[in-house]
């Protein structure tokens, strides 16, 4: 039934980007205003290369020789109260800059929670803490203009995750992306590349490990006592829709396997809808969904977070 409902979305999605009108942010729309200015006026005012950071620089001619900015920042802020008390923060950042030919982007995410419920009576009155939890994420990406459609591109990620005992979590990758499809209101652009990762868990971690040790239980879990050094192959998949005037669907997977141990892999998916409310200010709803198929670990930790989010994005 699920897969029924995405085939059926996909159909609704392709006849809006078929029939609909052409979105007054679509990229080509900073060639045609281009191609209509006058001659003399060029040189006197600069060129709108509308939104530059989903482009790649060589789908311009000329090439824009400036140096070029871009920050976005999206926040989602949900609160729910009485006999369960839950507080979930999420923000993303984005940073673009580019120069010619070389472009780099810097991204951050945090996902913050605190979950709890009252004690059983007579203590109802005072809370007990069900989650606590941070996640810091950074993706470091540089990347060099080949051809019009073809990037190269070497990069770092970066996460520390309190709740499921990772202290430090460090990719390095180096690869290819290419641009298989491109429309003024539909582009999807995929990447492959090589990676290289080490993994240290936190303190609480082995201290768990140990208790565990001492009640005899360690015979049937997976503990890692050091730093965990493995190389994957990394695979990413990104489109953007612009399904209406003023609304942009954006969609990725980040898919991230083990070389020596193909049961070993994790992937992320995204989904989410840009509307516009008024110059650089959007609503955002977003949909996330992470596995990760790692060997059970003393933490007993699921393989599958969903998330669903609304929020305000402001970008310019």
């Amino acid at each position: 039934m699920k897969k029924v409902v995405k085939y059926v979305f996909c159909l609704w999605v392709v006849s809006l980007l078929i029939n609909a009108p052409l979105p007054v942010f679509a990229e080509e729309a900073s060639d045609q205003t281009a191609k209509a200015q006058p001659e003399g006026d060029a040189g006197k005012e600069k060129k709108d290369l509308g939104e530059w950071w989903n482009r790649n620089p060589l789908t311009y001619t000329p090439v824009p020789d400036e140096f070029l900015y871009h920050l976005e920042a999206t926040y989602d802020w949900s609160r729910q109260t009485g006999n369960f008390t839950n507080d979930k923060h999420d923000l993303s950042a984005l940073l673009t800059l580019r120069k010619n030919i070389f472009t780099y982007n810097a991204r951050y995410s945090l996902d913050k929670r605190n979950a709890s419920r009252p004690y059983s009576p007579p203590y109802q009155d005072d809370n007990k803490t069900l989650r606590k939890s941070t996640k810091h994420e950074i993706h470091n990406d540089f990347r060099l203009a080949l051809t019009d459609r073809l990037i190269a591109s070497v990069g770092m990620f970066w996460l520390k995750d309190d709740y499921i005992k990772i202290e430090n979590r460090y990719t390095y990758y180096g690869g290819l992306g290419y641009t298989v499809f491109k429309h003024p209101r539909l582009k999807i652009d995929v990447f492959g590349a090589y990676g290289y990762e080490e993994m240290d868990h936190t303190d609480e971690y082995h201290e768990n490990y140990l208790k565990m040790q001492d009640w005899g239980e360690t015979d049937d879990v997976k503990y890692d006592s050091g730093t965990v050094v493995s190389s994957l192959i990394y695979l990413h998949e990104n489109a953007r829709a612009y399904v209406l005037p003023g609304v942009a669907l954006n969609q990725s997977i980040d898919y991230y396997r083990d070389i020596d141990d193909s049961d070993i892999y994790r992937w992320k998916f995204n989904v989410g809808l840009d509307i516009m409310i008024m110059e650089h200010i959007f609503a955002s709803l977003t949909y996330k969904e992470e596995y990760d198929n790692s060997p059970e670990s003393i933490m007993g930790i699921r393989k599958r977070d969903t998330s669903i989010g609304a929020g305000v994005k402001i970008s310019f």
